[in-house]
């Protein structure tokens, strides 16, 4: 049977008519079965690029990301499309993990998505070597890099399965990687003489701007104001984003706000009304945004900056998918320096400190020493902070070096729906019910809401519709599931929603505890590039923004045009542009030429004040006794 073609499946499956920009080619390359480093900007496309080809060639496409709620929303994606795909975590039991595997081998699975810290279990390796992996996709593929903003030391050990699979190529993707982040992930991959495919990090749609303020929450207003369309408001902490959104509904403005601690059901309805325009602007934490599917975002406001601009630029580039003018706004304080300054020593515990907090953890967890490998954790930060007399935010930072020492693994919130699937055949489960009468009604109720496909395919499932059906109530139907799934007539896997931690290696004695000094003295150093190069950003008043950021990448560019700084530089804006904005803001209500060149965010004040007066000269308008101008009808 001929195998289809990546157009038949782009149109087939997706429902796409064409390719965008350079997907194509990274596909092609992948298929002749070459190792690629993919340099693609956000939101440009990189899924397909491996999802096509897992799909074209014989055996499984084995993807690494670090993202378990992306990993999910992916997996859940291609189920519905009717492509095999599942995902494997540290927040899932040990049988199911079990089981999962196997289906990767024996049961036509095409995707399988992978944490990076799930690599290197005898379980795993075990398997691997009986999989037929014909890809090796390693996404966020920047973790690997100490120079890079998210390092990940997990992403060090995916060489390792190289030896495993010496004929698979190696997909490498990024949207964000300097030079010598580059460098690094052809390195430690081990990638043979890859082909280096690099799509320009340039948005031409998107026009960047700084504005220092004293009082962020009227300049938030203003930008709203006169920005129509969807918008994010980035803040830093959960407490702020609940709060920013309160104050701009206050202001009759429709909004909700989003971050990890809401539960699973709230992110979901929240991301769903903004998404159907219920909301116009979300306030988040950057918990929002990876995988989000909304290509009208007219206005991307960090309200509070992040600690990089690899962070910014991503975030930012969530704007204008749909190829329209957008605007990306950071959004900063005269003394916001000296506050990232101080954010960053903090987020540098000492080594005591570190310390300190492992011996927290493993107490928590009644875990001795050797014990504890690959354990999974849920773990309650605000809970745990508070019985070991602890700040939360210290508690945190602490937990990220330990991270990225290798020792343990903090797992965003990790949702899945309840499935099951039955484990045996026909007339073996039929043979159970007779013997066992009284669980005859409940397995025929499932059956009948859930069919035969319980027999071939983990299925999701719904606790309380069984309830309903078997006219029981719900702590009774998750017994029963359990006792079935605890005598291997089913495989129950339990709703999760809950955040969690790995130790990923034995518990060790903190005496002993193998912290790197030398590499967190590194990390420190490299983190700290970062944060210059981002308030170098914030003061620059020379050069257009977004040279100074495709600079940082390594990729040169002309002047945008459209920034800050290049509309401050350009005195010859279309007098059509500023006549139309000034006549927008003048329908609305009378307002003073000092207020109009304040109010015009991406024109220059002086150029808004010189048209203001000449359409005084023309008698197009006119100014009341308040100094105030009128449109003269």
């Amino acid at each position: 049977m001929r195998s289809k073609q990546p157009q038949e499946l782009l149109h087939s499956v997706w429902g796409y008519k064409q390719f965008r920009d350079s997907q194509e080619e990274v596909i092609q390359t992948v298929l002749s079965g070459k190792d690629t480093l993919v340099l693609m900007p956000t939101g440009g496309g990189k899924s397909l690029c491996y999802q096509i080809p897992a799909l074209i060639r014989e055996g499984l496409g084995l993807v690494i990301t670090p993202l378990v709620s992306l990993m999910m929303d992916q997996v859940t994606t291609l189920n519905k499309k009717g492509i095999k795909a599942i995902a494997i975590h540290s927040a899932q039991h040990h049988r199911e993990i079990d089981y999962l595997l196997d289906e990767c081998i024996y049961g036509g699975v095409k995707l399988l998505y992978c944490a990076p810290e799930r690599l290197s279990t005898p379980l795993f390796i075990e398997r691997l070597q009986r999989m037929t992996v014909t890809l090796l996709a390693v996404d966020e593929a920047h973790c690997i890099s100490q120079w890079g903003h998210d390092f990940r030391p997990s992403y060090l050990t995916i060489h390792k399965i190289r030896e495993y699979l010496p004929e698979t190529p190696v997909m490498a993707m990024t949207a964000t990687a300097t030079p010598r982040v580059r460098q690094e992930i052809v390195t430690y991959l081990k990638m043979d003489d890859p082909t280096i495919i690099q799509q320009s990090l340039t948005r031409t749609n998107l026009s960047l701007s700084v504005r220092i303020v004293e009082h962020k929450e009227d300049k938030l207003l203003d930008i709203l104001s006169r920005i129509a369309g969807s918008a994010i408001v980035y803040v830093r902490t959960r407490r702020k984003a609940r709060e920013l959104s309160h104050f701009l509904s206050d202001q009759n403005i429709s909004c909700t706000f989003y971050h990890a601690g809401l539960s699973n059901e709230y992110r979901e309805e929240r991301q769903l009304a903004w998404k159907n325009d219920q909301y116009r602007v979300m306030v988040a934490t950057n918990a929002f945004g990876m995988g989000i599917d909304k290509a009208d975002v007219r206005i991307i406001i960090h309200y509070d900056p992040p600690m990089s601009l690899e962070a910014y630029y991503q975030e930012a580039g969530r704007a204008g998918r749909d190829g329209h003018l957008c605007f990306g706004v950071l959004i900063v304080n005269p003394g916001e320096e000296r506050s990232m300054l101080k954010r960053w020593k903090q987020s540098h515990p000492s080594q005591e400190e570190i310390k300190h907090v492992y011996q927290c953890l493993a107490n928590n967890y009644g875990l001795a020493i050797g014990s504890g490998y690959m354990t999974t954790h849920v773990f309650d930060l605000g809970r745990f902070s508070k019985r070991y007399r602890l700040k939360a935010d210290h508690a945190h930072r602490c937990m990220k070096k330990l991270q990225e020492n290798g020792l343990i693994q903090n797992n965003d919130i990790a949702y899945e729906p309840s499935r099951m699937k039955i484990a045996v055949d026909h007339k073996e489960l039929y043979k159970f019910q007779v013997a066992h009468a009284r669980l005859d009604h409940f397995i025929k109720s499932i059956l009948r809401l859930y069919g035969g496909r319980l027999y071939s395919e983990v299925t999701v499932i719904s606790e309380s519709k069984i309830a309903g059906f078997a006219n029981l109530n719900m702590s009774k139907v998750k017994e029963l599931l359990s006792k079935l799934s605890d005598i291997g007539m089913i495989y129950y896997f339990p709703q999760t929603t809950d955040p969690t931690v790995t130790f990923t290696t034995e518990r060790q004695d903190v005496n002993k505890l193998n912290i790197d000094v030398e590499r967190m003295n590194f990390l420190k150093k490299t983190s700290r590039v970062r944060l210059d190069a981002l308030l170098s950003y914030f003061s620059n008043t020379g050069k257009c923004r977004m040279s100074v950021i495709l600079d940082y990448f390594g990729e040169k560019t002309d002047e945008c045009g459209k920034c800050d700084v290049c509309l401050g530089k350009n005195k010859q804006i279309s007098p059509q542009v500023v006549r139309g904005e000034i006549l927008k803001l003048l329908e609305r209500q009378p307002l003073t030429i000092k207020m109009l060149g304040q109010a015009i965010e991406f024109i220059p004040e002086d150029v808004v004040v010189d048209h203001c007066r000449a359409l005084l000269d023309a008698g197009d308008l006119i100014m009341n006794e308040q100094s105030e101008l009128i449109i003269n009808d």
